[in-house]
Formats: structure tokens, sequence, C-alpha cells
């Protein structure tokens, strides 16, 4: 759920970020642009964290956006 949360303040920090800026919105339909801020964003997350922790991440991300029903409780969970 968190990261649910997440993924939510990222997107909607990008687009508060044009707002404020007075730029029109379309331009995050220009090709690449959203692309660009991923990549930033992956980056920033190799650099931040030790090897260790972006394989966990990465081995992680599935059950992001997957189903946990038949798999065991994950340890995250609340």
């Amino acid at each position: 759920m968190f990261c649910n949360i997440g993924i939510v303040v990222v997107f909607g920090a990008i687009v508060a970020g044009y707002l404020m800026e007075h730029v029109k919105l379309l331009v995050l339909n220009a090709t690449g642009r959203i692309g660009d801020h991923l990549r930033a964003a992956v980056g920033t997350v190799l650099i931040g964290n030790p090897l260790t922790v972006v394989i966990k991440m990465m081995k992680g991300i599935g059950g992001v956006f997957g189903s946990n029903r038949s798999r065991k409780p994950s340890i995250w969970r609340i």
C-alpha cells in the first residue's frame, strides 16, 4: 500500500512542478518526457542504496503490482 502511495506522490510531484512553472500538462505527452523522469528516479535509487537493497527491491517489484494471495505474507504488510 505504501508503495502505491509513493508512486502517486511521485507523479503528483511531477505534475505539481509543471503546474507551478505554468507549463501546459500536454508537454508531459511529449516523446520521452515521462521516461526522462523515470530514468532519473531509477538513477537516484541506484545511487542512494547499496546493491543488496537494490536487488531486494527488484525482487519485490512483482509483489507490488501482483496478487499476494498464493504466496506467504510479506514482512512489510501491517
